[in-house]
């Protein structure tokens, strides 16, 4: 017979010992109003609407996982509100709408720490290398599998692991659901919530049709058949029961379909195959967009931007899917597609056949799925805060010089050597500046290029005024920046607001051709650090030490001291503004996910409480972070706002402030050149510069053309007055 206890607070049940010996014994779910299934196969009933213990890894000393979980009442059906798992040192929260990780929000997939999480309309998993999977079917269902290394290792709602140990004997005396539920709730500040109760108000013994049914069916009907063999029905008949007397009205055949579904799942993950037992008159789902129901589909539901693969392993569920031959859109939203139609996303959406460069690549968006091809773009080795080098292949390093050293030369050709300046900031015992850079062309000592820290230009030692156009040109590209342009495939770009920082960029036909503190330019990280002998250094120092210039100099040596620990108002300085870098509410953030922060806040740090200016500093690394964002197509803007201000705000008068310059600065005295403009193939920048339509003139103010002075023979000649060149009057 089939019995009916009724309790004040809700139904409670009959506890049912089942030991299941396959693939269903590594799993514990729970699903619909209040039935749960240990991993030993007991199946109860426990109604608490409070935060508790799901599983968690009880027996060390340190715990490496924790599920929790809370359902709230929705229109008199309890769901699951959310789902709280700790791996290690991450704690993710996930709800239907939102996931967060450490508290802060994440988007699927997502991989880190050895845990990857994926989503789909159907399900969200979180599977983790320690050996947990957990999946919640965004409604009234989650199951948890565990590897075998945690027999007799768990605790909570899921119980102890272990099928020869009654997890329902506490001290010798055997408990009920209600009272071995209330033990793992999870006591939370502010959280309300009140245990259920076990005084008995009534008990009558009732047989209910419709489970009688669902007994026949499960027992002899054919399609449940390869079911019934594998998974003993018994518990869930006897879920069935309460799930119909939990019903406001016995003939609702609404409230047994969360327990047909949950025989359903365990029957798929024994491997056996449910029917779809669903019709339009009982317990018919109704699915959104054009998608269809299936009792045991995969789990690996093809998107167009989720390669959900590995949710296959193992598992089937019930749920809605795409029909045969078509994908869900996840990027517009638009419902079932065909695979052909699906677009790509980053940043923004693209079309099938649509192309995104970045870097050093060049990716077509085909189907859903990015097929990137590797550009023969640039690689750029970088001199930023006096004291950090990139190298071409991307090796980062410290080096505080004092001395000339060759930063990057052509063996080759050889077309040119580049020298810089490194020395001790003024005032300052710790802090390095850059305050020179000399060019070598053709390695003609007699043909040298040599930029200062002040902005100066010089050519033999000879001052020059920009725009200067020879076999190399020269020209601002505004206020704060130099460029270098040449026709044999080398870029230089100088810095020198608010302190000098210097990129060289060199095109692809230089790779394996290149020494000196930028390296060899080879992709191969690990022989970097080559000296002039040939020999690759272990450190820093000894390398940069080998590439000085002027053999005159002493080598430095290692410094070892925080700058930090010298002053803590200056690290209480370094540490306020420099975690603009890190925050995800700052003009940053929208960089994070292309160009991670952590080293950019390091230097950041050293660089505020090592430096004489600070804020001029400070500033230097969120430039250089500016410019790594948008080498890899992440424009920047409003990120001086409330520091590094005054820059934006001490424009020349005639001169406007941009982020985004990208060509050279018009002056006047570019009109009387033949060449009268730049190519722009060179990252934005930011800095003051004449409006569109205006020219810089002799005096530095922004005039119309109508008002450039000319320039002949070195000198300017003002608008309205006339010269004779070769006895013609002009």
């Amino acid at each position: 017979m089939l019995f009916c206890y009724y309790f004040k607070r809700r139904s409670v049940v009959i506890l049912i010992i089942l030991i299941i010996r396959n693939h269903v014994s590594n799993i514990c779910s729970t699903w619909g109003r209040e039935h749960f299934k240990t991993f030993d196969g007991n199946v109860y009933q426990f109604p608490g609407m409070c935060e508790y213990n799901l599983v968690s890894d009880c027996h060390e000393t340190y715990q490496e996982f924790s599920v929790h979980m809370k359902r709230k009442d929705k229109d008199g059906n309890p769901q699951v509100s959310h789902v709280v798992v700790t791996i290690n040192d991450l704690l993710f929260h996930i709800t239907k709408d939102m996931i967060t990780a450490n508290n802060l929000p994440v988007e699927t997939p997502y991989y880190n720490g050895g845990v990857q999480l994926e989503s789909n309309p159907v399900y969200i998993k979180l599977q983790s290398k320690v050996g947990i999977t957990v999946m919640w079917n965004r409604d009234d269902a989650v199951m948890v599998e565990l590897d075998a290394d945690y027999v007799n290792r768990t605790c909570g709602l899921c119980g102890d692991f272990n099928p020869f140990h009654n997890e329902f004997v506490h001290n010798g005396r055997e408990i009920s659901p209600i009272e071995f539920g209330n033990k793992h709730k999870v006591h939370r500040p502010n959280d309300d919530c009140e245990d259920p109760s076990e005084e008995e108000e009534e008990s009558l013994e009732t047989v209910l049709d419709s489970c009688k049914e669902f007994v026949s069916a499960l027992s002899s009907e054919y399609p449940w058949s390869s079911c019934t063999r594998r998974i003993n029905p018994e518990p869930y008949i006897q879920a069935c029961v309460q799930d119909m007397c939990g019903c406001a009205n016995n003939t609702n055949y609404f409230c047994v379909c969360s327990t047909l579904s949950e025989f359903s799942r365990q029957c798929s993950h024994a491997g056996g195959h449910p029917p779809n037992w669903r019709t339009p008159q009982f317990c018919a789902k109704q699915c959104p967009y054009n998608m269809i129901y299936e009792e045991s589909g995969s789990p690996c539901m093809d998107t167009c931007a989720l390669d959900t693969s590995s949710l296959c392993e193992d598992h089937k569920i019930d749920g809605c899917f795409c029909p045969p031959g078509t994908v869900f859109d996840d990027i517009s939203m638009r419902g079932c597609i065909a695979q052909s139609e699906c677009q790509c996303k980053h940043n923004k959406i693209y079309n099938s056949g649509e192309v995104y460069r970045q870097d050093r690549e060049e990716c077509t968006c085909v189907e859903g799925r990015w097929a990137c091809e590797s550009l023969l773009a640039p690689a750029t080795c970088a001199v930023e805060e006096g004291s950090h080098v990139t190298t071409f292949d991307g090796k980062t390093y410290t080096f505080h010089g004092d001395c000339y050293y060759t930063l990057a030369k052509d063996h080759a050709s050889p077309k040119f050597t580049i020298l810089v300046q490194l020395v001790p900031c003024a005032n300052q015992e710790f802090d390095t500046c850059l305050k020179s850079l000399k060019i070598l062309l053709n390695n003609d000592k007699n043909n040298v290029l040599m930029f200062t820290s002040d902005g100066t230009v010089k050519q033999n030692m000879q001052l020059i005024s920009l725009p200067y156009h020879s076999d190399v040109s020269i020209f601002h590209a505004s206020s704060f920046h130099i460029l270098l342009q040449t026709s044999f495939g080398l870029q230089i770009q100088i810095q020198h607001v608010p302190v000098m920082q210097v990129y060289v960029s060199l095109e692809q036909s230089y790779r394996a051709k290149t020494k000196g503190l930028c390296g060899n330019y080879n992709m191969v990280l690990s022989d970097d650090m080559k000296t002039p002998q040939g020999m690759v250094e272990g450190t820093a120092l000894m390398f940069s030490n080998s590439w000085k210039a002027n053999l005159m100099c002493k080598d430095r040596e290692e410094r070892l001291e925080d700058p930090c620990s010298l002053s803590m108002e200056n690290e209480w300085y370094a540490k306020h503004w420099c975690a603009l870098l890190l925050s995800p509410d700052s003009n940053f953030a929208a960089c994070h996910s292309v160009v991670d922060p952590e080293i950019y806040y390091k230097r950041c740090t050293y660089a505020s409480c090592n430096c004489e200016k600070s804020e001029d500093c400070l500033c230097a690394v969120f430039s250089s972070y500016a410019r790594a964002c948008a080498s890899k197509g992440v424009l920047l803007t409003d990120w001086r706002e409330n520091v590094c201000d005054k820059y934006t705000k001490s424009c020349p008068t005639s001169q406007i402030f941009s982020y985004k310059h990208q060509r050279c600065q018009l002056t006047c005295r570019s009109l009387s050149t033949m060449q009268q403009s730049c190519t722009s193939d060179f990252l934005p920048v930011d800095g003051c510069s004449c409006p569109e339509g205006l020219y810089l003139n002799e005096n530095g103010i922004c005039v119309p053309m109508a008002k450039c002075p000319c320039y002949y023979n070195e000198v300017y000649v003002k608008s309205g007055k006339s010269i004779s060149i070769k006895d013609e009057h002009w």
